[in-house]
């Protein structure tokens, strides 16, 4: 008769080992988040649960904090995926690259524009100092894109000072390095209550412009579609996270952010979660085209460029088609 005990072991064996075998063979890839902000969440969560791996996919995902530097890392095959507002993507791709965004999670401006007390409104910008966080960026481009439609020159008008991420902005303010800053939730609302006003909420420009989606190259999802679209249900299910628990998403923003009080993203997350960020967050031309007419104005061989050879909805939509995010949200 067989030995019970040693059929158990035997077992427990096999399993482990299938275990094993089966996380070696899992596709093995790198992803770069470049910013730390409410808008990152998604991310944040996808990582703190491990969202990748349920969906088979073996995902490294990282803080670049320099888009540039994500964007060069992801040309030499380094990382897979990265977190990128479009003007990244866009600068690539004149550059040689082949970038295109698969979501947009954000599809228009985030930024606040905080200032020294006595600056009230946007004109009385003018003759002062911006920080940002990175010439090239995100937070450069919101900037300058505000500054044009108030009637005020870049770099004449107002000087725009690159001082680091936004925990650095806000010390910059802070210690009147700059007179303003260019932040987004919940850096806006920590600076106004040091006592910092509210110059301008960029959010309520109604803008197109996307934003903060992962983009990767056209030549790897061509040769890893089916990684690529195993990753995307997995940020779409850190955006359902997101979206549907609210405890969990506040608890690990509260851990990347490093910022113990909760409160100052209450109303940000409540407005994130139910308009700007969208379930299905499918790229849009729109947005991109935003971009493209921006960047024409100092570099107008920009202006013919075509916004739909940066965006690759197809994979989104794959997902939608299959079922896949109804199944999520149960409708």
């Amino acid at each position: 008769m067989m030995n019970v005990k040693g059929l158990l072991i035997g077992c427990a064996f096999v399993v482990a080992f299938a275990t094993a075998a089966r996380a070696q063979s899992l596709p093995k890839i790198r992803a770069a988040y470049t910013s730390i902000g409410i808008q990152f969440d998604p991310v944040y969560i996808m990582k703190e649960l491990d969202l990748p791996r349920k969906h088979g996919v073996d995902a490294e995902i990282l803080f670049v904090a320099v888009s540039s530097r994500a964007v060069q890392a992801a040309l030499a095959g380094e990382i897979q995926f990265i977190t990128s507002a479009g003007v990244a993507n866009i600068n690539a791709n004149v550059s040689g690259g082949d970038f295109v965004g698969l979501p947009a999670t954000l599809n228009t401006f985030v930024f606040k524009i905080l200032a020294s007390p006595e600056i009230k409104k946007p004109e009385m910008l003018k003759g002062k100092k911006v920080g940002i966080s990175r010439l090239g960026g995100a937070s450069d481009f919101s900037i300058r894109y505000a500054l044009n439609r108030w009637g005020l020159v870049p770099d004449k008008d107002v000087a725009i000072i690159q001082v680091g991420g936004e925990q650095e902005e806000f010390l910059a303010l802070q210690n009147k390095a700059v007179d303003a800053v260019v932040l987004s939730e919940p850096f806006a609302t920590l600076a106004q209550r040091q006592g910092s006003t509210i110059v301008a909420d960029l959010s309520q420009l109604g803008v197109a412009y996307s934003m903060h989606g992962f983009g990767a190259r056209r030549s790897f999802i061509q040769a890893n579609r089916d990684v690529t679209v195993r990753f995307m249900k997995a940020y779409l299910e850190g955006i359902y996270v997101f979206k549907t628990n609210k405890d969990l998403a506040l608890n690990v923003l509260k851990k990347y952010t490093r910022l113990d009080d909760l409160s100052l993203v209450q109303v940000a997350y409540d407005e994130m979660s139910q308009r700007l960020i969208r379930r299905v967050p499918y790229p849009d031309r729109e947005g991109i085209q935003t971009i493209i007419d921006q960047l024409a104005k100092t570099r107008p061989q920009m202006k013919n460029l075509n916004p739909g050879d940066f965006i690759d909805p197809s994979i989104l939509k794959e997902i939608e088609d299959s079922g896949f995010i109804r199944k999520l949200y149960g409708n």
